[in-house]
């Protein structure tokens, strides 16, 4: 079976359940996931450029006639076929409705399997884990590269310049990119890149993007000597991210992790309530984030599911992209060109001191 069919046959069985005829995704990250490409119009990545009708036996994609060529020479894989329309007129009238049809959002009349979608996708198939493995490794090499470059006399907007053009070279979309230098990194947890000057320490955080896939990483550069307090603080917070590492267990709760942040964060210096200052991250893939993981959340963690993490504390800030597997969390964006140090016999960042 192709690897389209493969991601497809759940959306297939999913049908054959809900006794549907037909099945329409419409949402960006479910359509890239769908078709392992890029599924956005270029003027905004939040819009798709195509609808993609599945039946038992056919896959149908309905777009117009300026996305196409570009859309069939480029991304969609050899199982589906197109249906064009104007530019001028939009996709609906094509798109079939009713209580038979199934979507992975309302309307339409047709029925809202949304979430049994996000569910579906949340599993990557092998062929899908090698890519985002290669994906995640350019992703942090190409993160790292640009960081060994930036200067304390560099403005944040400086330090995004080259992020932005390493993540290019390495044909890696941008779909975030936060920067704080030396005097907004205690302030704000999702610093946008501003011209305030870095100074001492700058702290870089991407989700970097190919073909839908999208890969999740921070990292910190200091200049001049640490103190002994700035070092243990950022131990502390990888010290968390342990904790919320060895929760992150197939078929347990999505809560898990968190719960566990929640009791790493006193045991390792942190205020109590740190973890109520930012979300400690979710399940990841074909967005930065599905959504941000709580205590109450009952969704399961699935084999092979891409997770982004994220303790923060006291400017300090983990994140990496692991894979949930039964054999227990890899990390997939390790970067061998980075200074490291070992954490609960796994190897994190370091701080790349210049």
């Amino acid at each position: 079976m192709s690897a389209f069919n493969l991601r497809i046959q759940p959306v297939r069985d999913l049908m054959a359940e809900k006794g549907l005829d037909a099945f329409v995704l419409r949402r960006n990250p479910n359509l890239a996931w769908a078709i392992s490409g890029r599924a956005h119009v270029p003027t905004t990545i939040d819009a798709a450029c195509f609808d993609l009708i599945i039946t038992k036996d056919s896959a149908v994609a309905i777009t117009n006639v300026v996305e196409a060529p570009r859309l069939i020479a480029e991304e969609f894989p050899a199982e589906v076929s197109v249906q064009t329309v104007p530019w001028s007129q939009g996709r609906d009238p094509l798109l079939p409705t009713g209580a038979k049809v199934g979507s992975d959002q309302p309307g339409g009349d047709r029925v809202d399997l949304g979430v049994e979608i996000e569910i579906i996708r949340g599993s990557l198939i092998a062929d899908d884990v090698e890519r985002f493995k290669k994906i995640c490794l350019e992703a942090a090499s190409a993160l790292g590269s640009a960081m060994k470059e930036v200067k304390s006399s560099d403005r944040e907007i400086d330090v995004a310049a080259l992020i932005t053009s390493s993540l290019w070279r390495s044909n890696l979309e941008i779909a975030f990119l936060g920067v704080a230098g030396q005097e907004r990194v205690t302030k704000f947890r999702h610093p946008l890149p501003t011209s305030t000057p870095i100074g001492d320490r700058v702290s870089a955080s991407i989700c970097a993007k190919h073909k839908g896939l999208i890969a999740s990483i921070t990292r910190i550069v200091s200049f001049g000597q640490l103190s002994q307090e700035e070092i243990n603080g950022y131990e502390s917070i990888f010290k968390v991210e342990a904790a919320m590492f060895d929760a992150t267990v197939v078929g347990r709760p999505f809560s898990d992790p968190i719960n566990a942040a929640i009791a790493a964060y006193p045991l390792n210096g942190f205020d109590k309530d740190e973890w109520q200052n930012h979300h400690q991250g979710g399940p990841t893939g074909f967005l930065p984030r599905d959504w941000p993981a709580n205590q109450g959340t009952t969704r399961l963690i699935a084999h092979n599911q891409p997770i982004a993490w994220n303790p923060t504390g006291t400017g300090w800030k983990a994140e990496d992209t692991i894979l949930a597997t039964k054999s227990g969390v890899e990390v997939l964006t390790n970067d061998p060109n980075w200074p490291a140090f070992e954490v609960n016999g796994r190897t994190r960042p370091f701080i790349l001191q210049r």
